[in-house]
């Protein structure tokens, strides 16, 4: 269905994907495209696996662990830091079930801790 207005002729449904249909498709029927655009694909992939690099932060392992280990004074303060808020929350809401979410949140942070260092 084509409309024609005063700057444009609309084709309906036919928008940018026609347009990279038209570009892309009538360029890989062509064999020499579809040689050319595999043998640089295949370069690229290859070339990207031989990529290296080294951990610029290994020296600070040491840092990082001795901070957010599990030994870390910062793992003592969320500990406390959770238990005063649980005791708020329980002062509040009245309900057991808070003493079960501490608990989860300590093996929680003791888990992400662990994971840190």
């Amino acid at each position: 269905m084509t409309r024609t207005g005063n700057s444009l002729n609309i084709i309906k449904g036919r928008a940018v994907a026609s347009f990279f249909n038209r570009m892309f498709i009538s360029t890989y029927k062509n064999p020499t495209c579809q040689i050319l655009g595999t043998f640089i694909m295949l370069i690229l992939t290859t070339q990207l696996a031989r990529a290296t690099g080294t951990d610029l932060l290994a020296s600070q392992q040491s840092t990082v662990s001795s901070t957010f280990g599990a030994n870390s004074s910062i793992v003592k303060w969320f500990y406390i830091a959770e238990i005063i808020i649980a005791l708020f929350t329980y002062i509040k809401v009245r309900s057991p079930l808070v003493f079960l979410g501490l608990v989860i949140c300590i093996i929680f942070t003791r888990i992400a801790f662990a994971i840190a260092a």
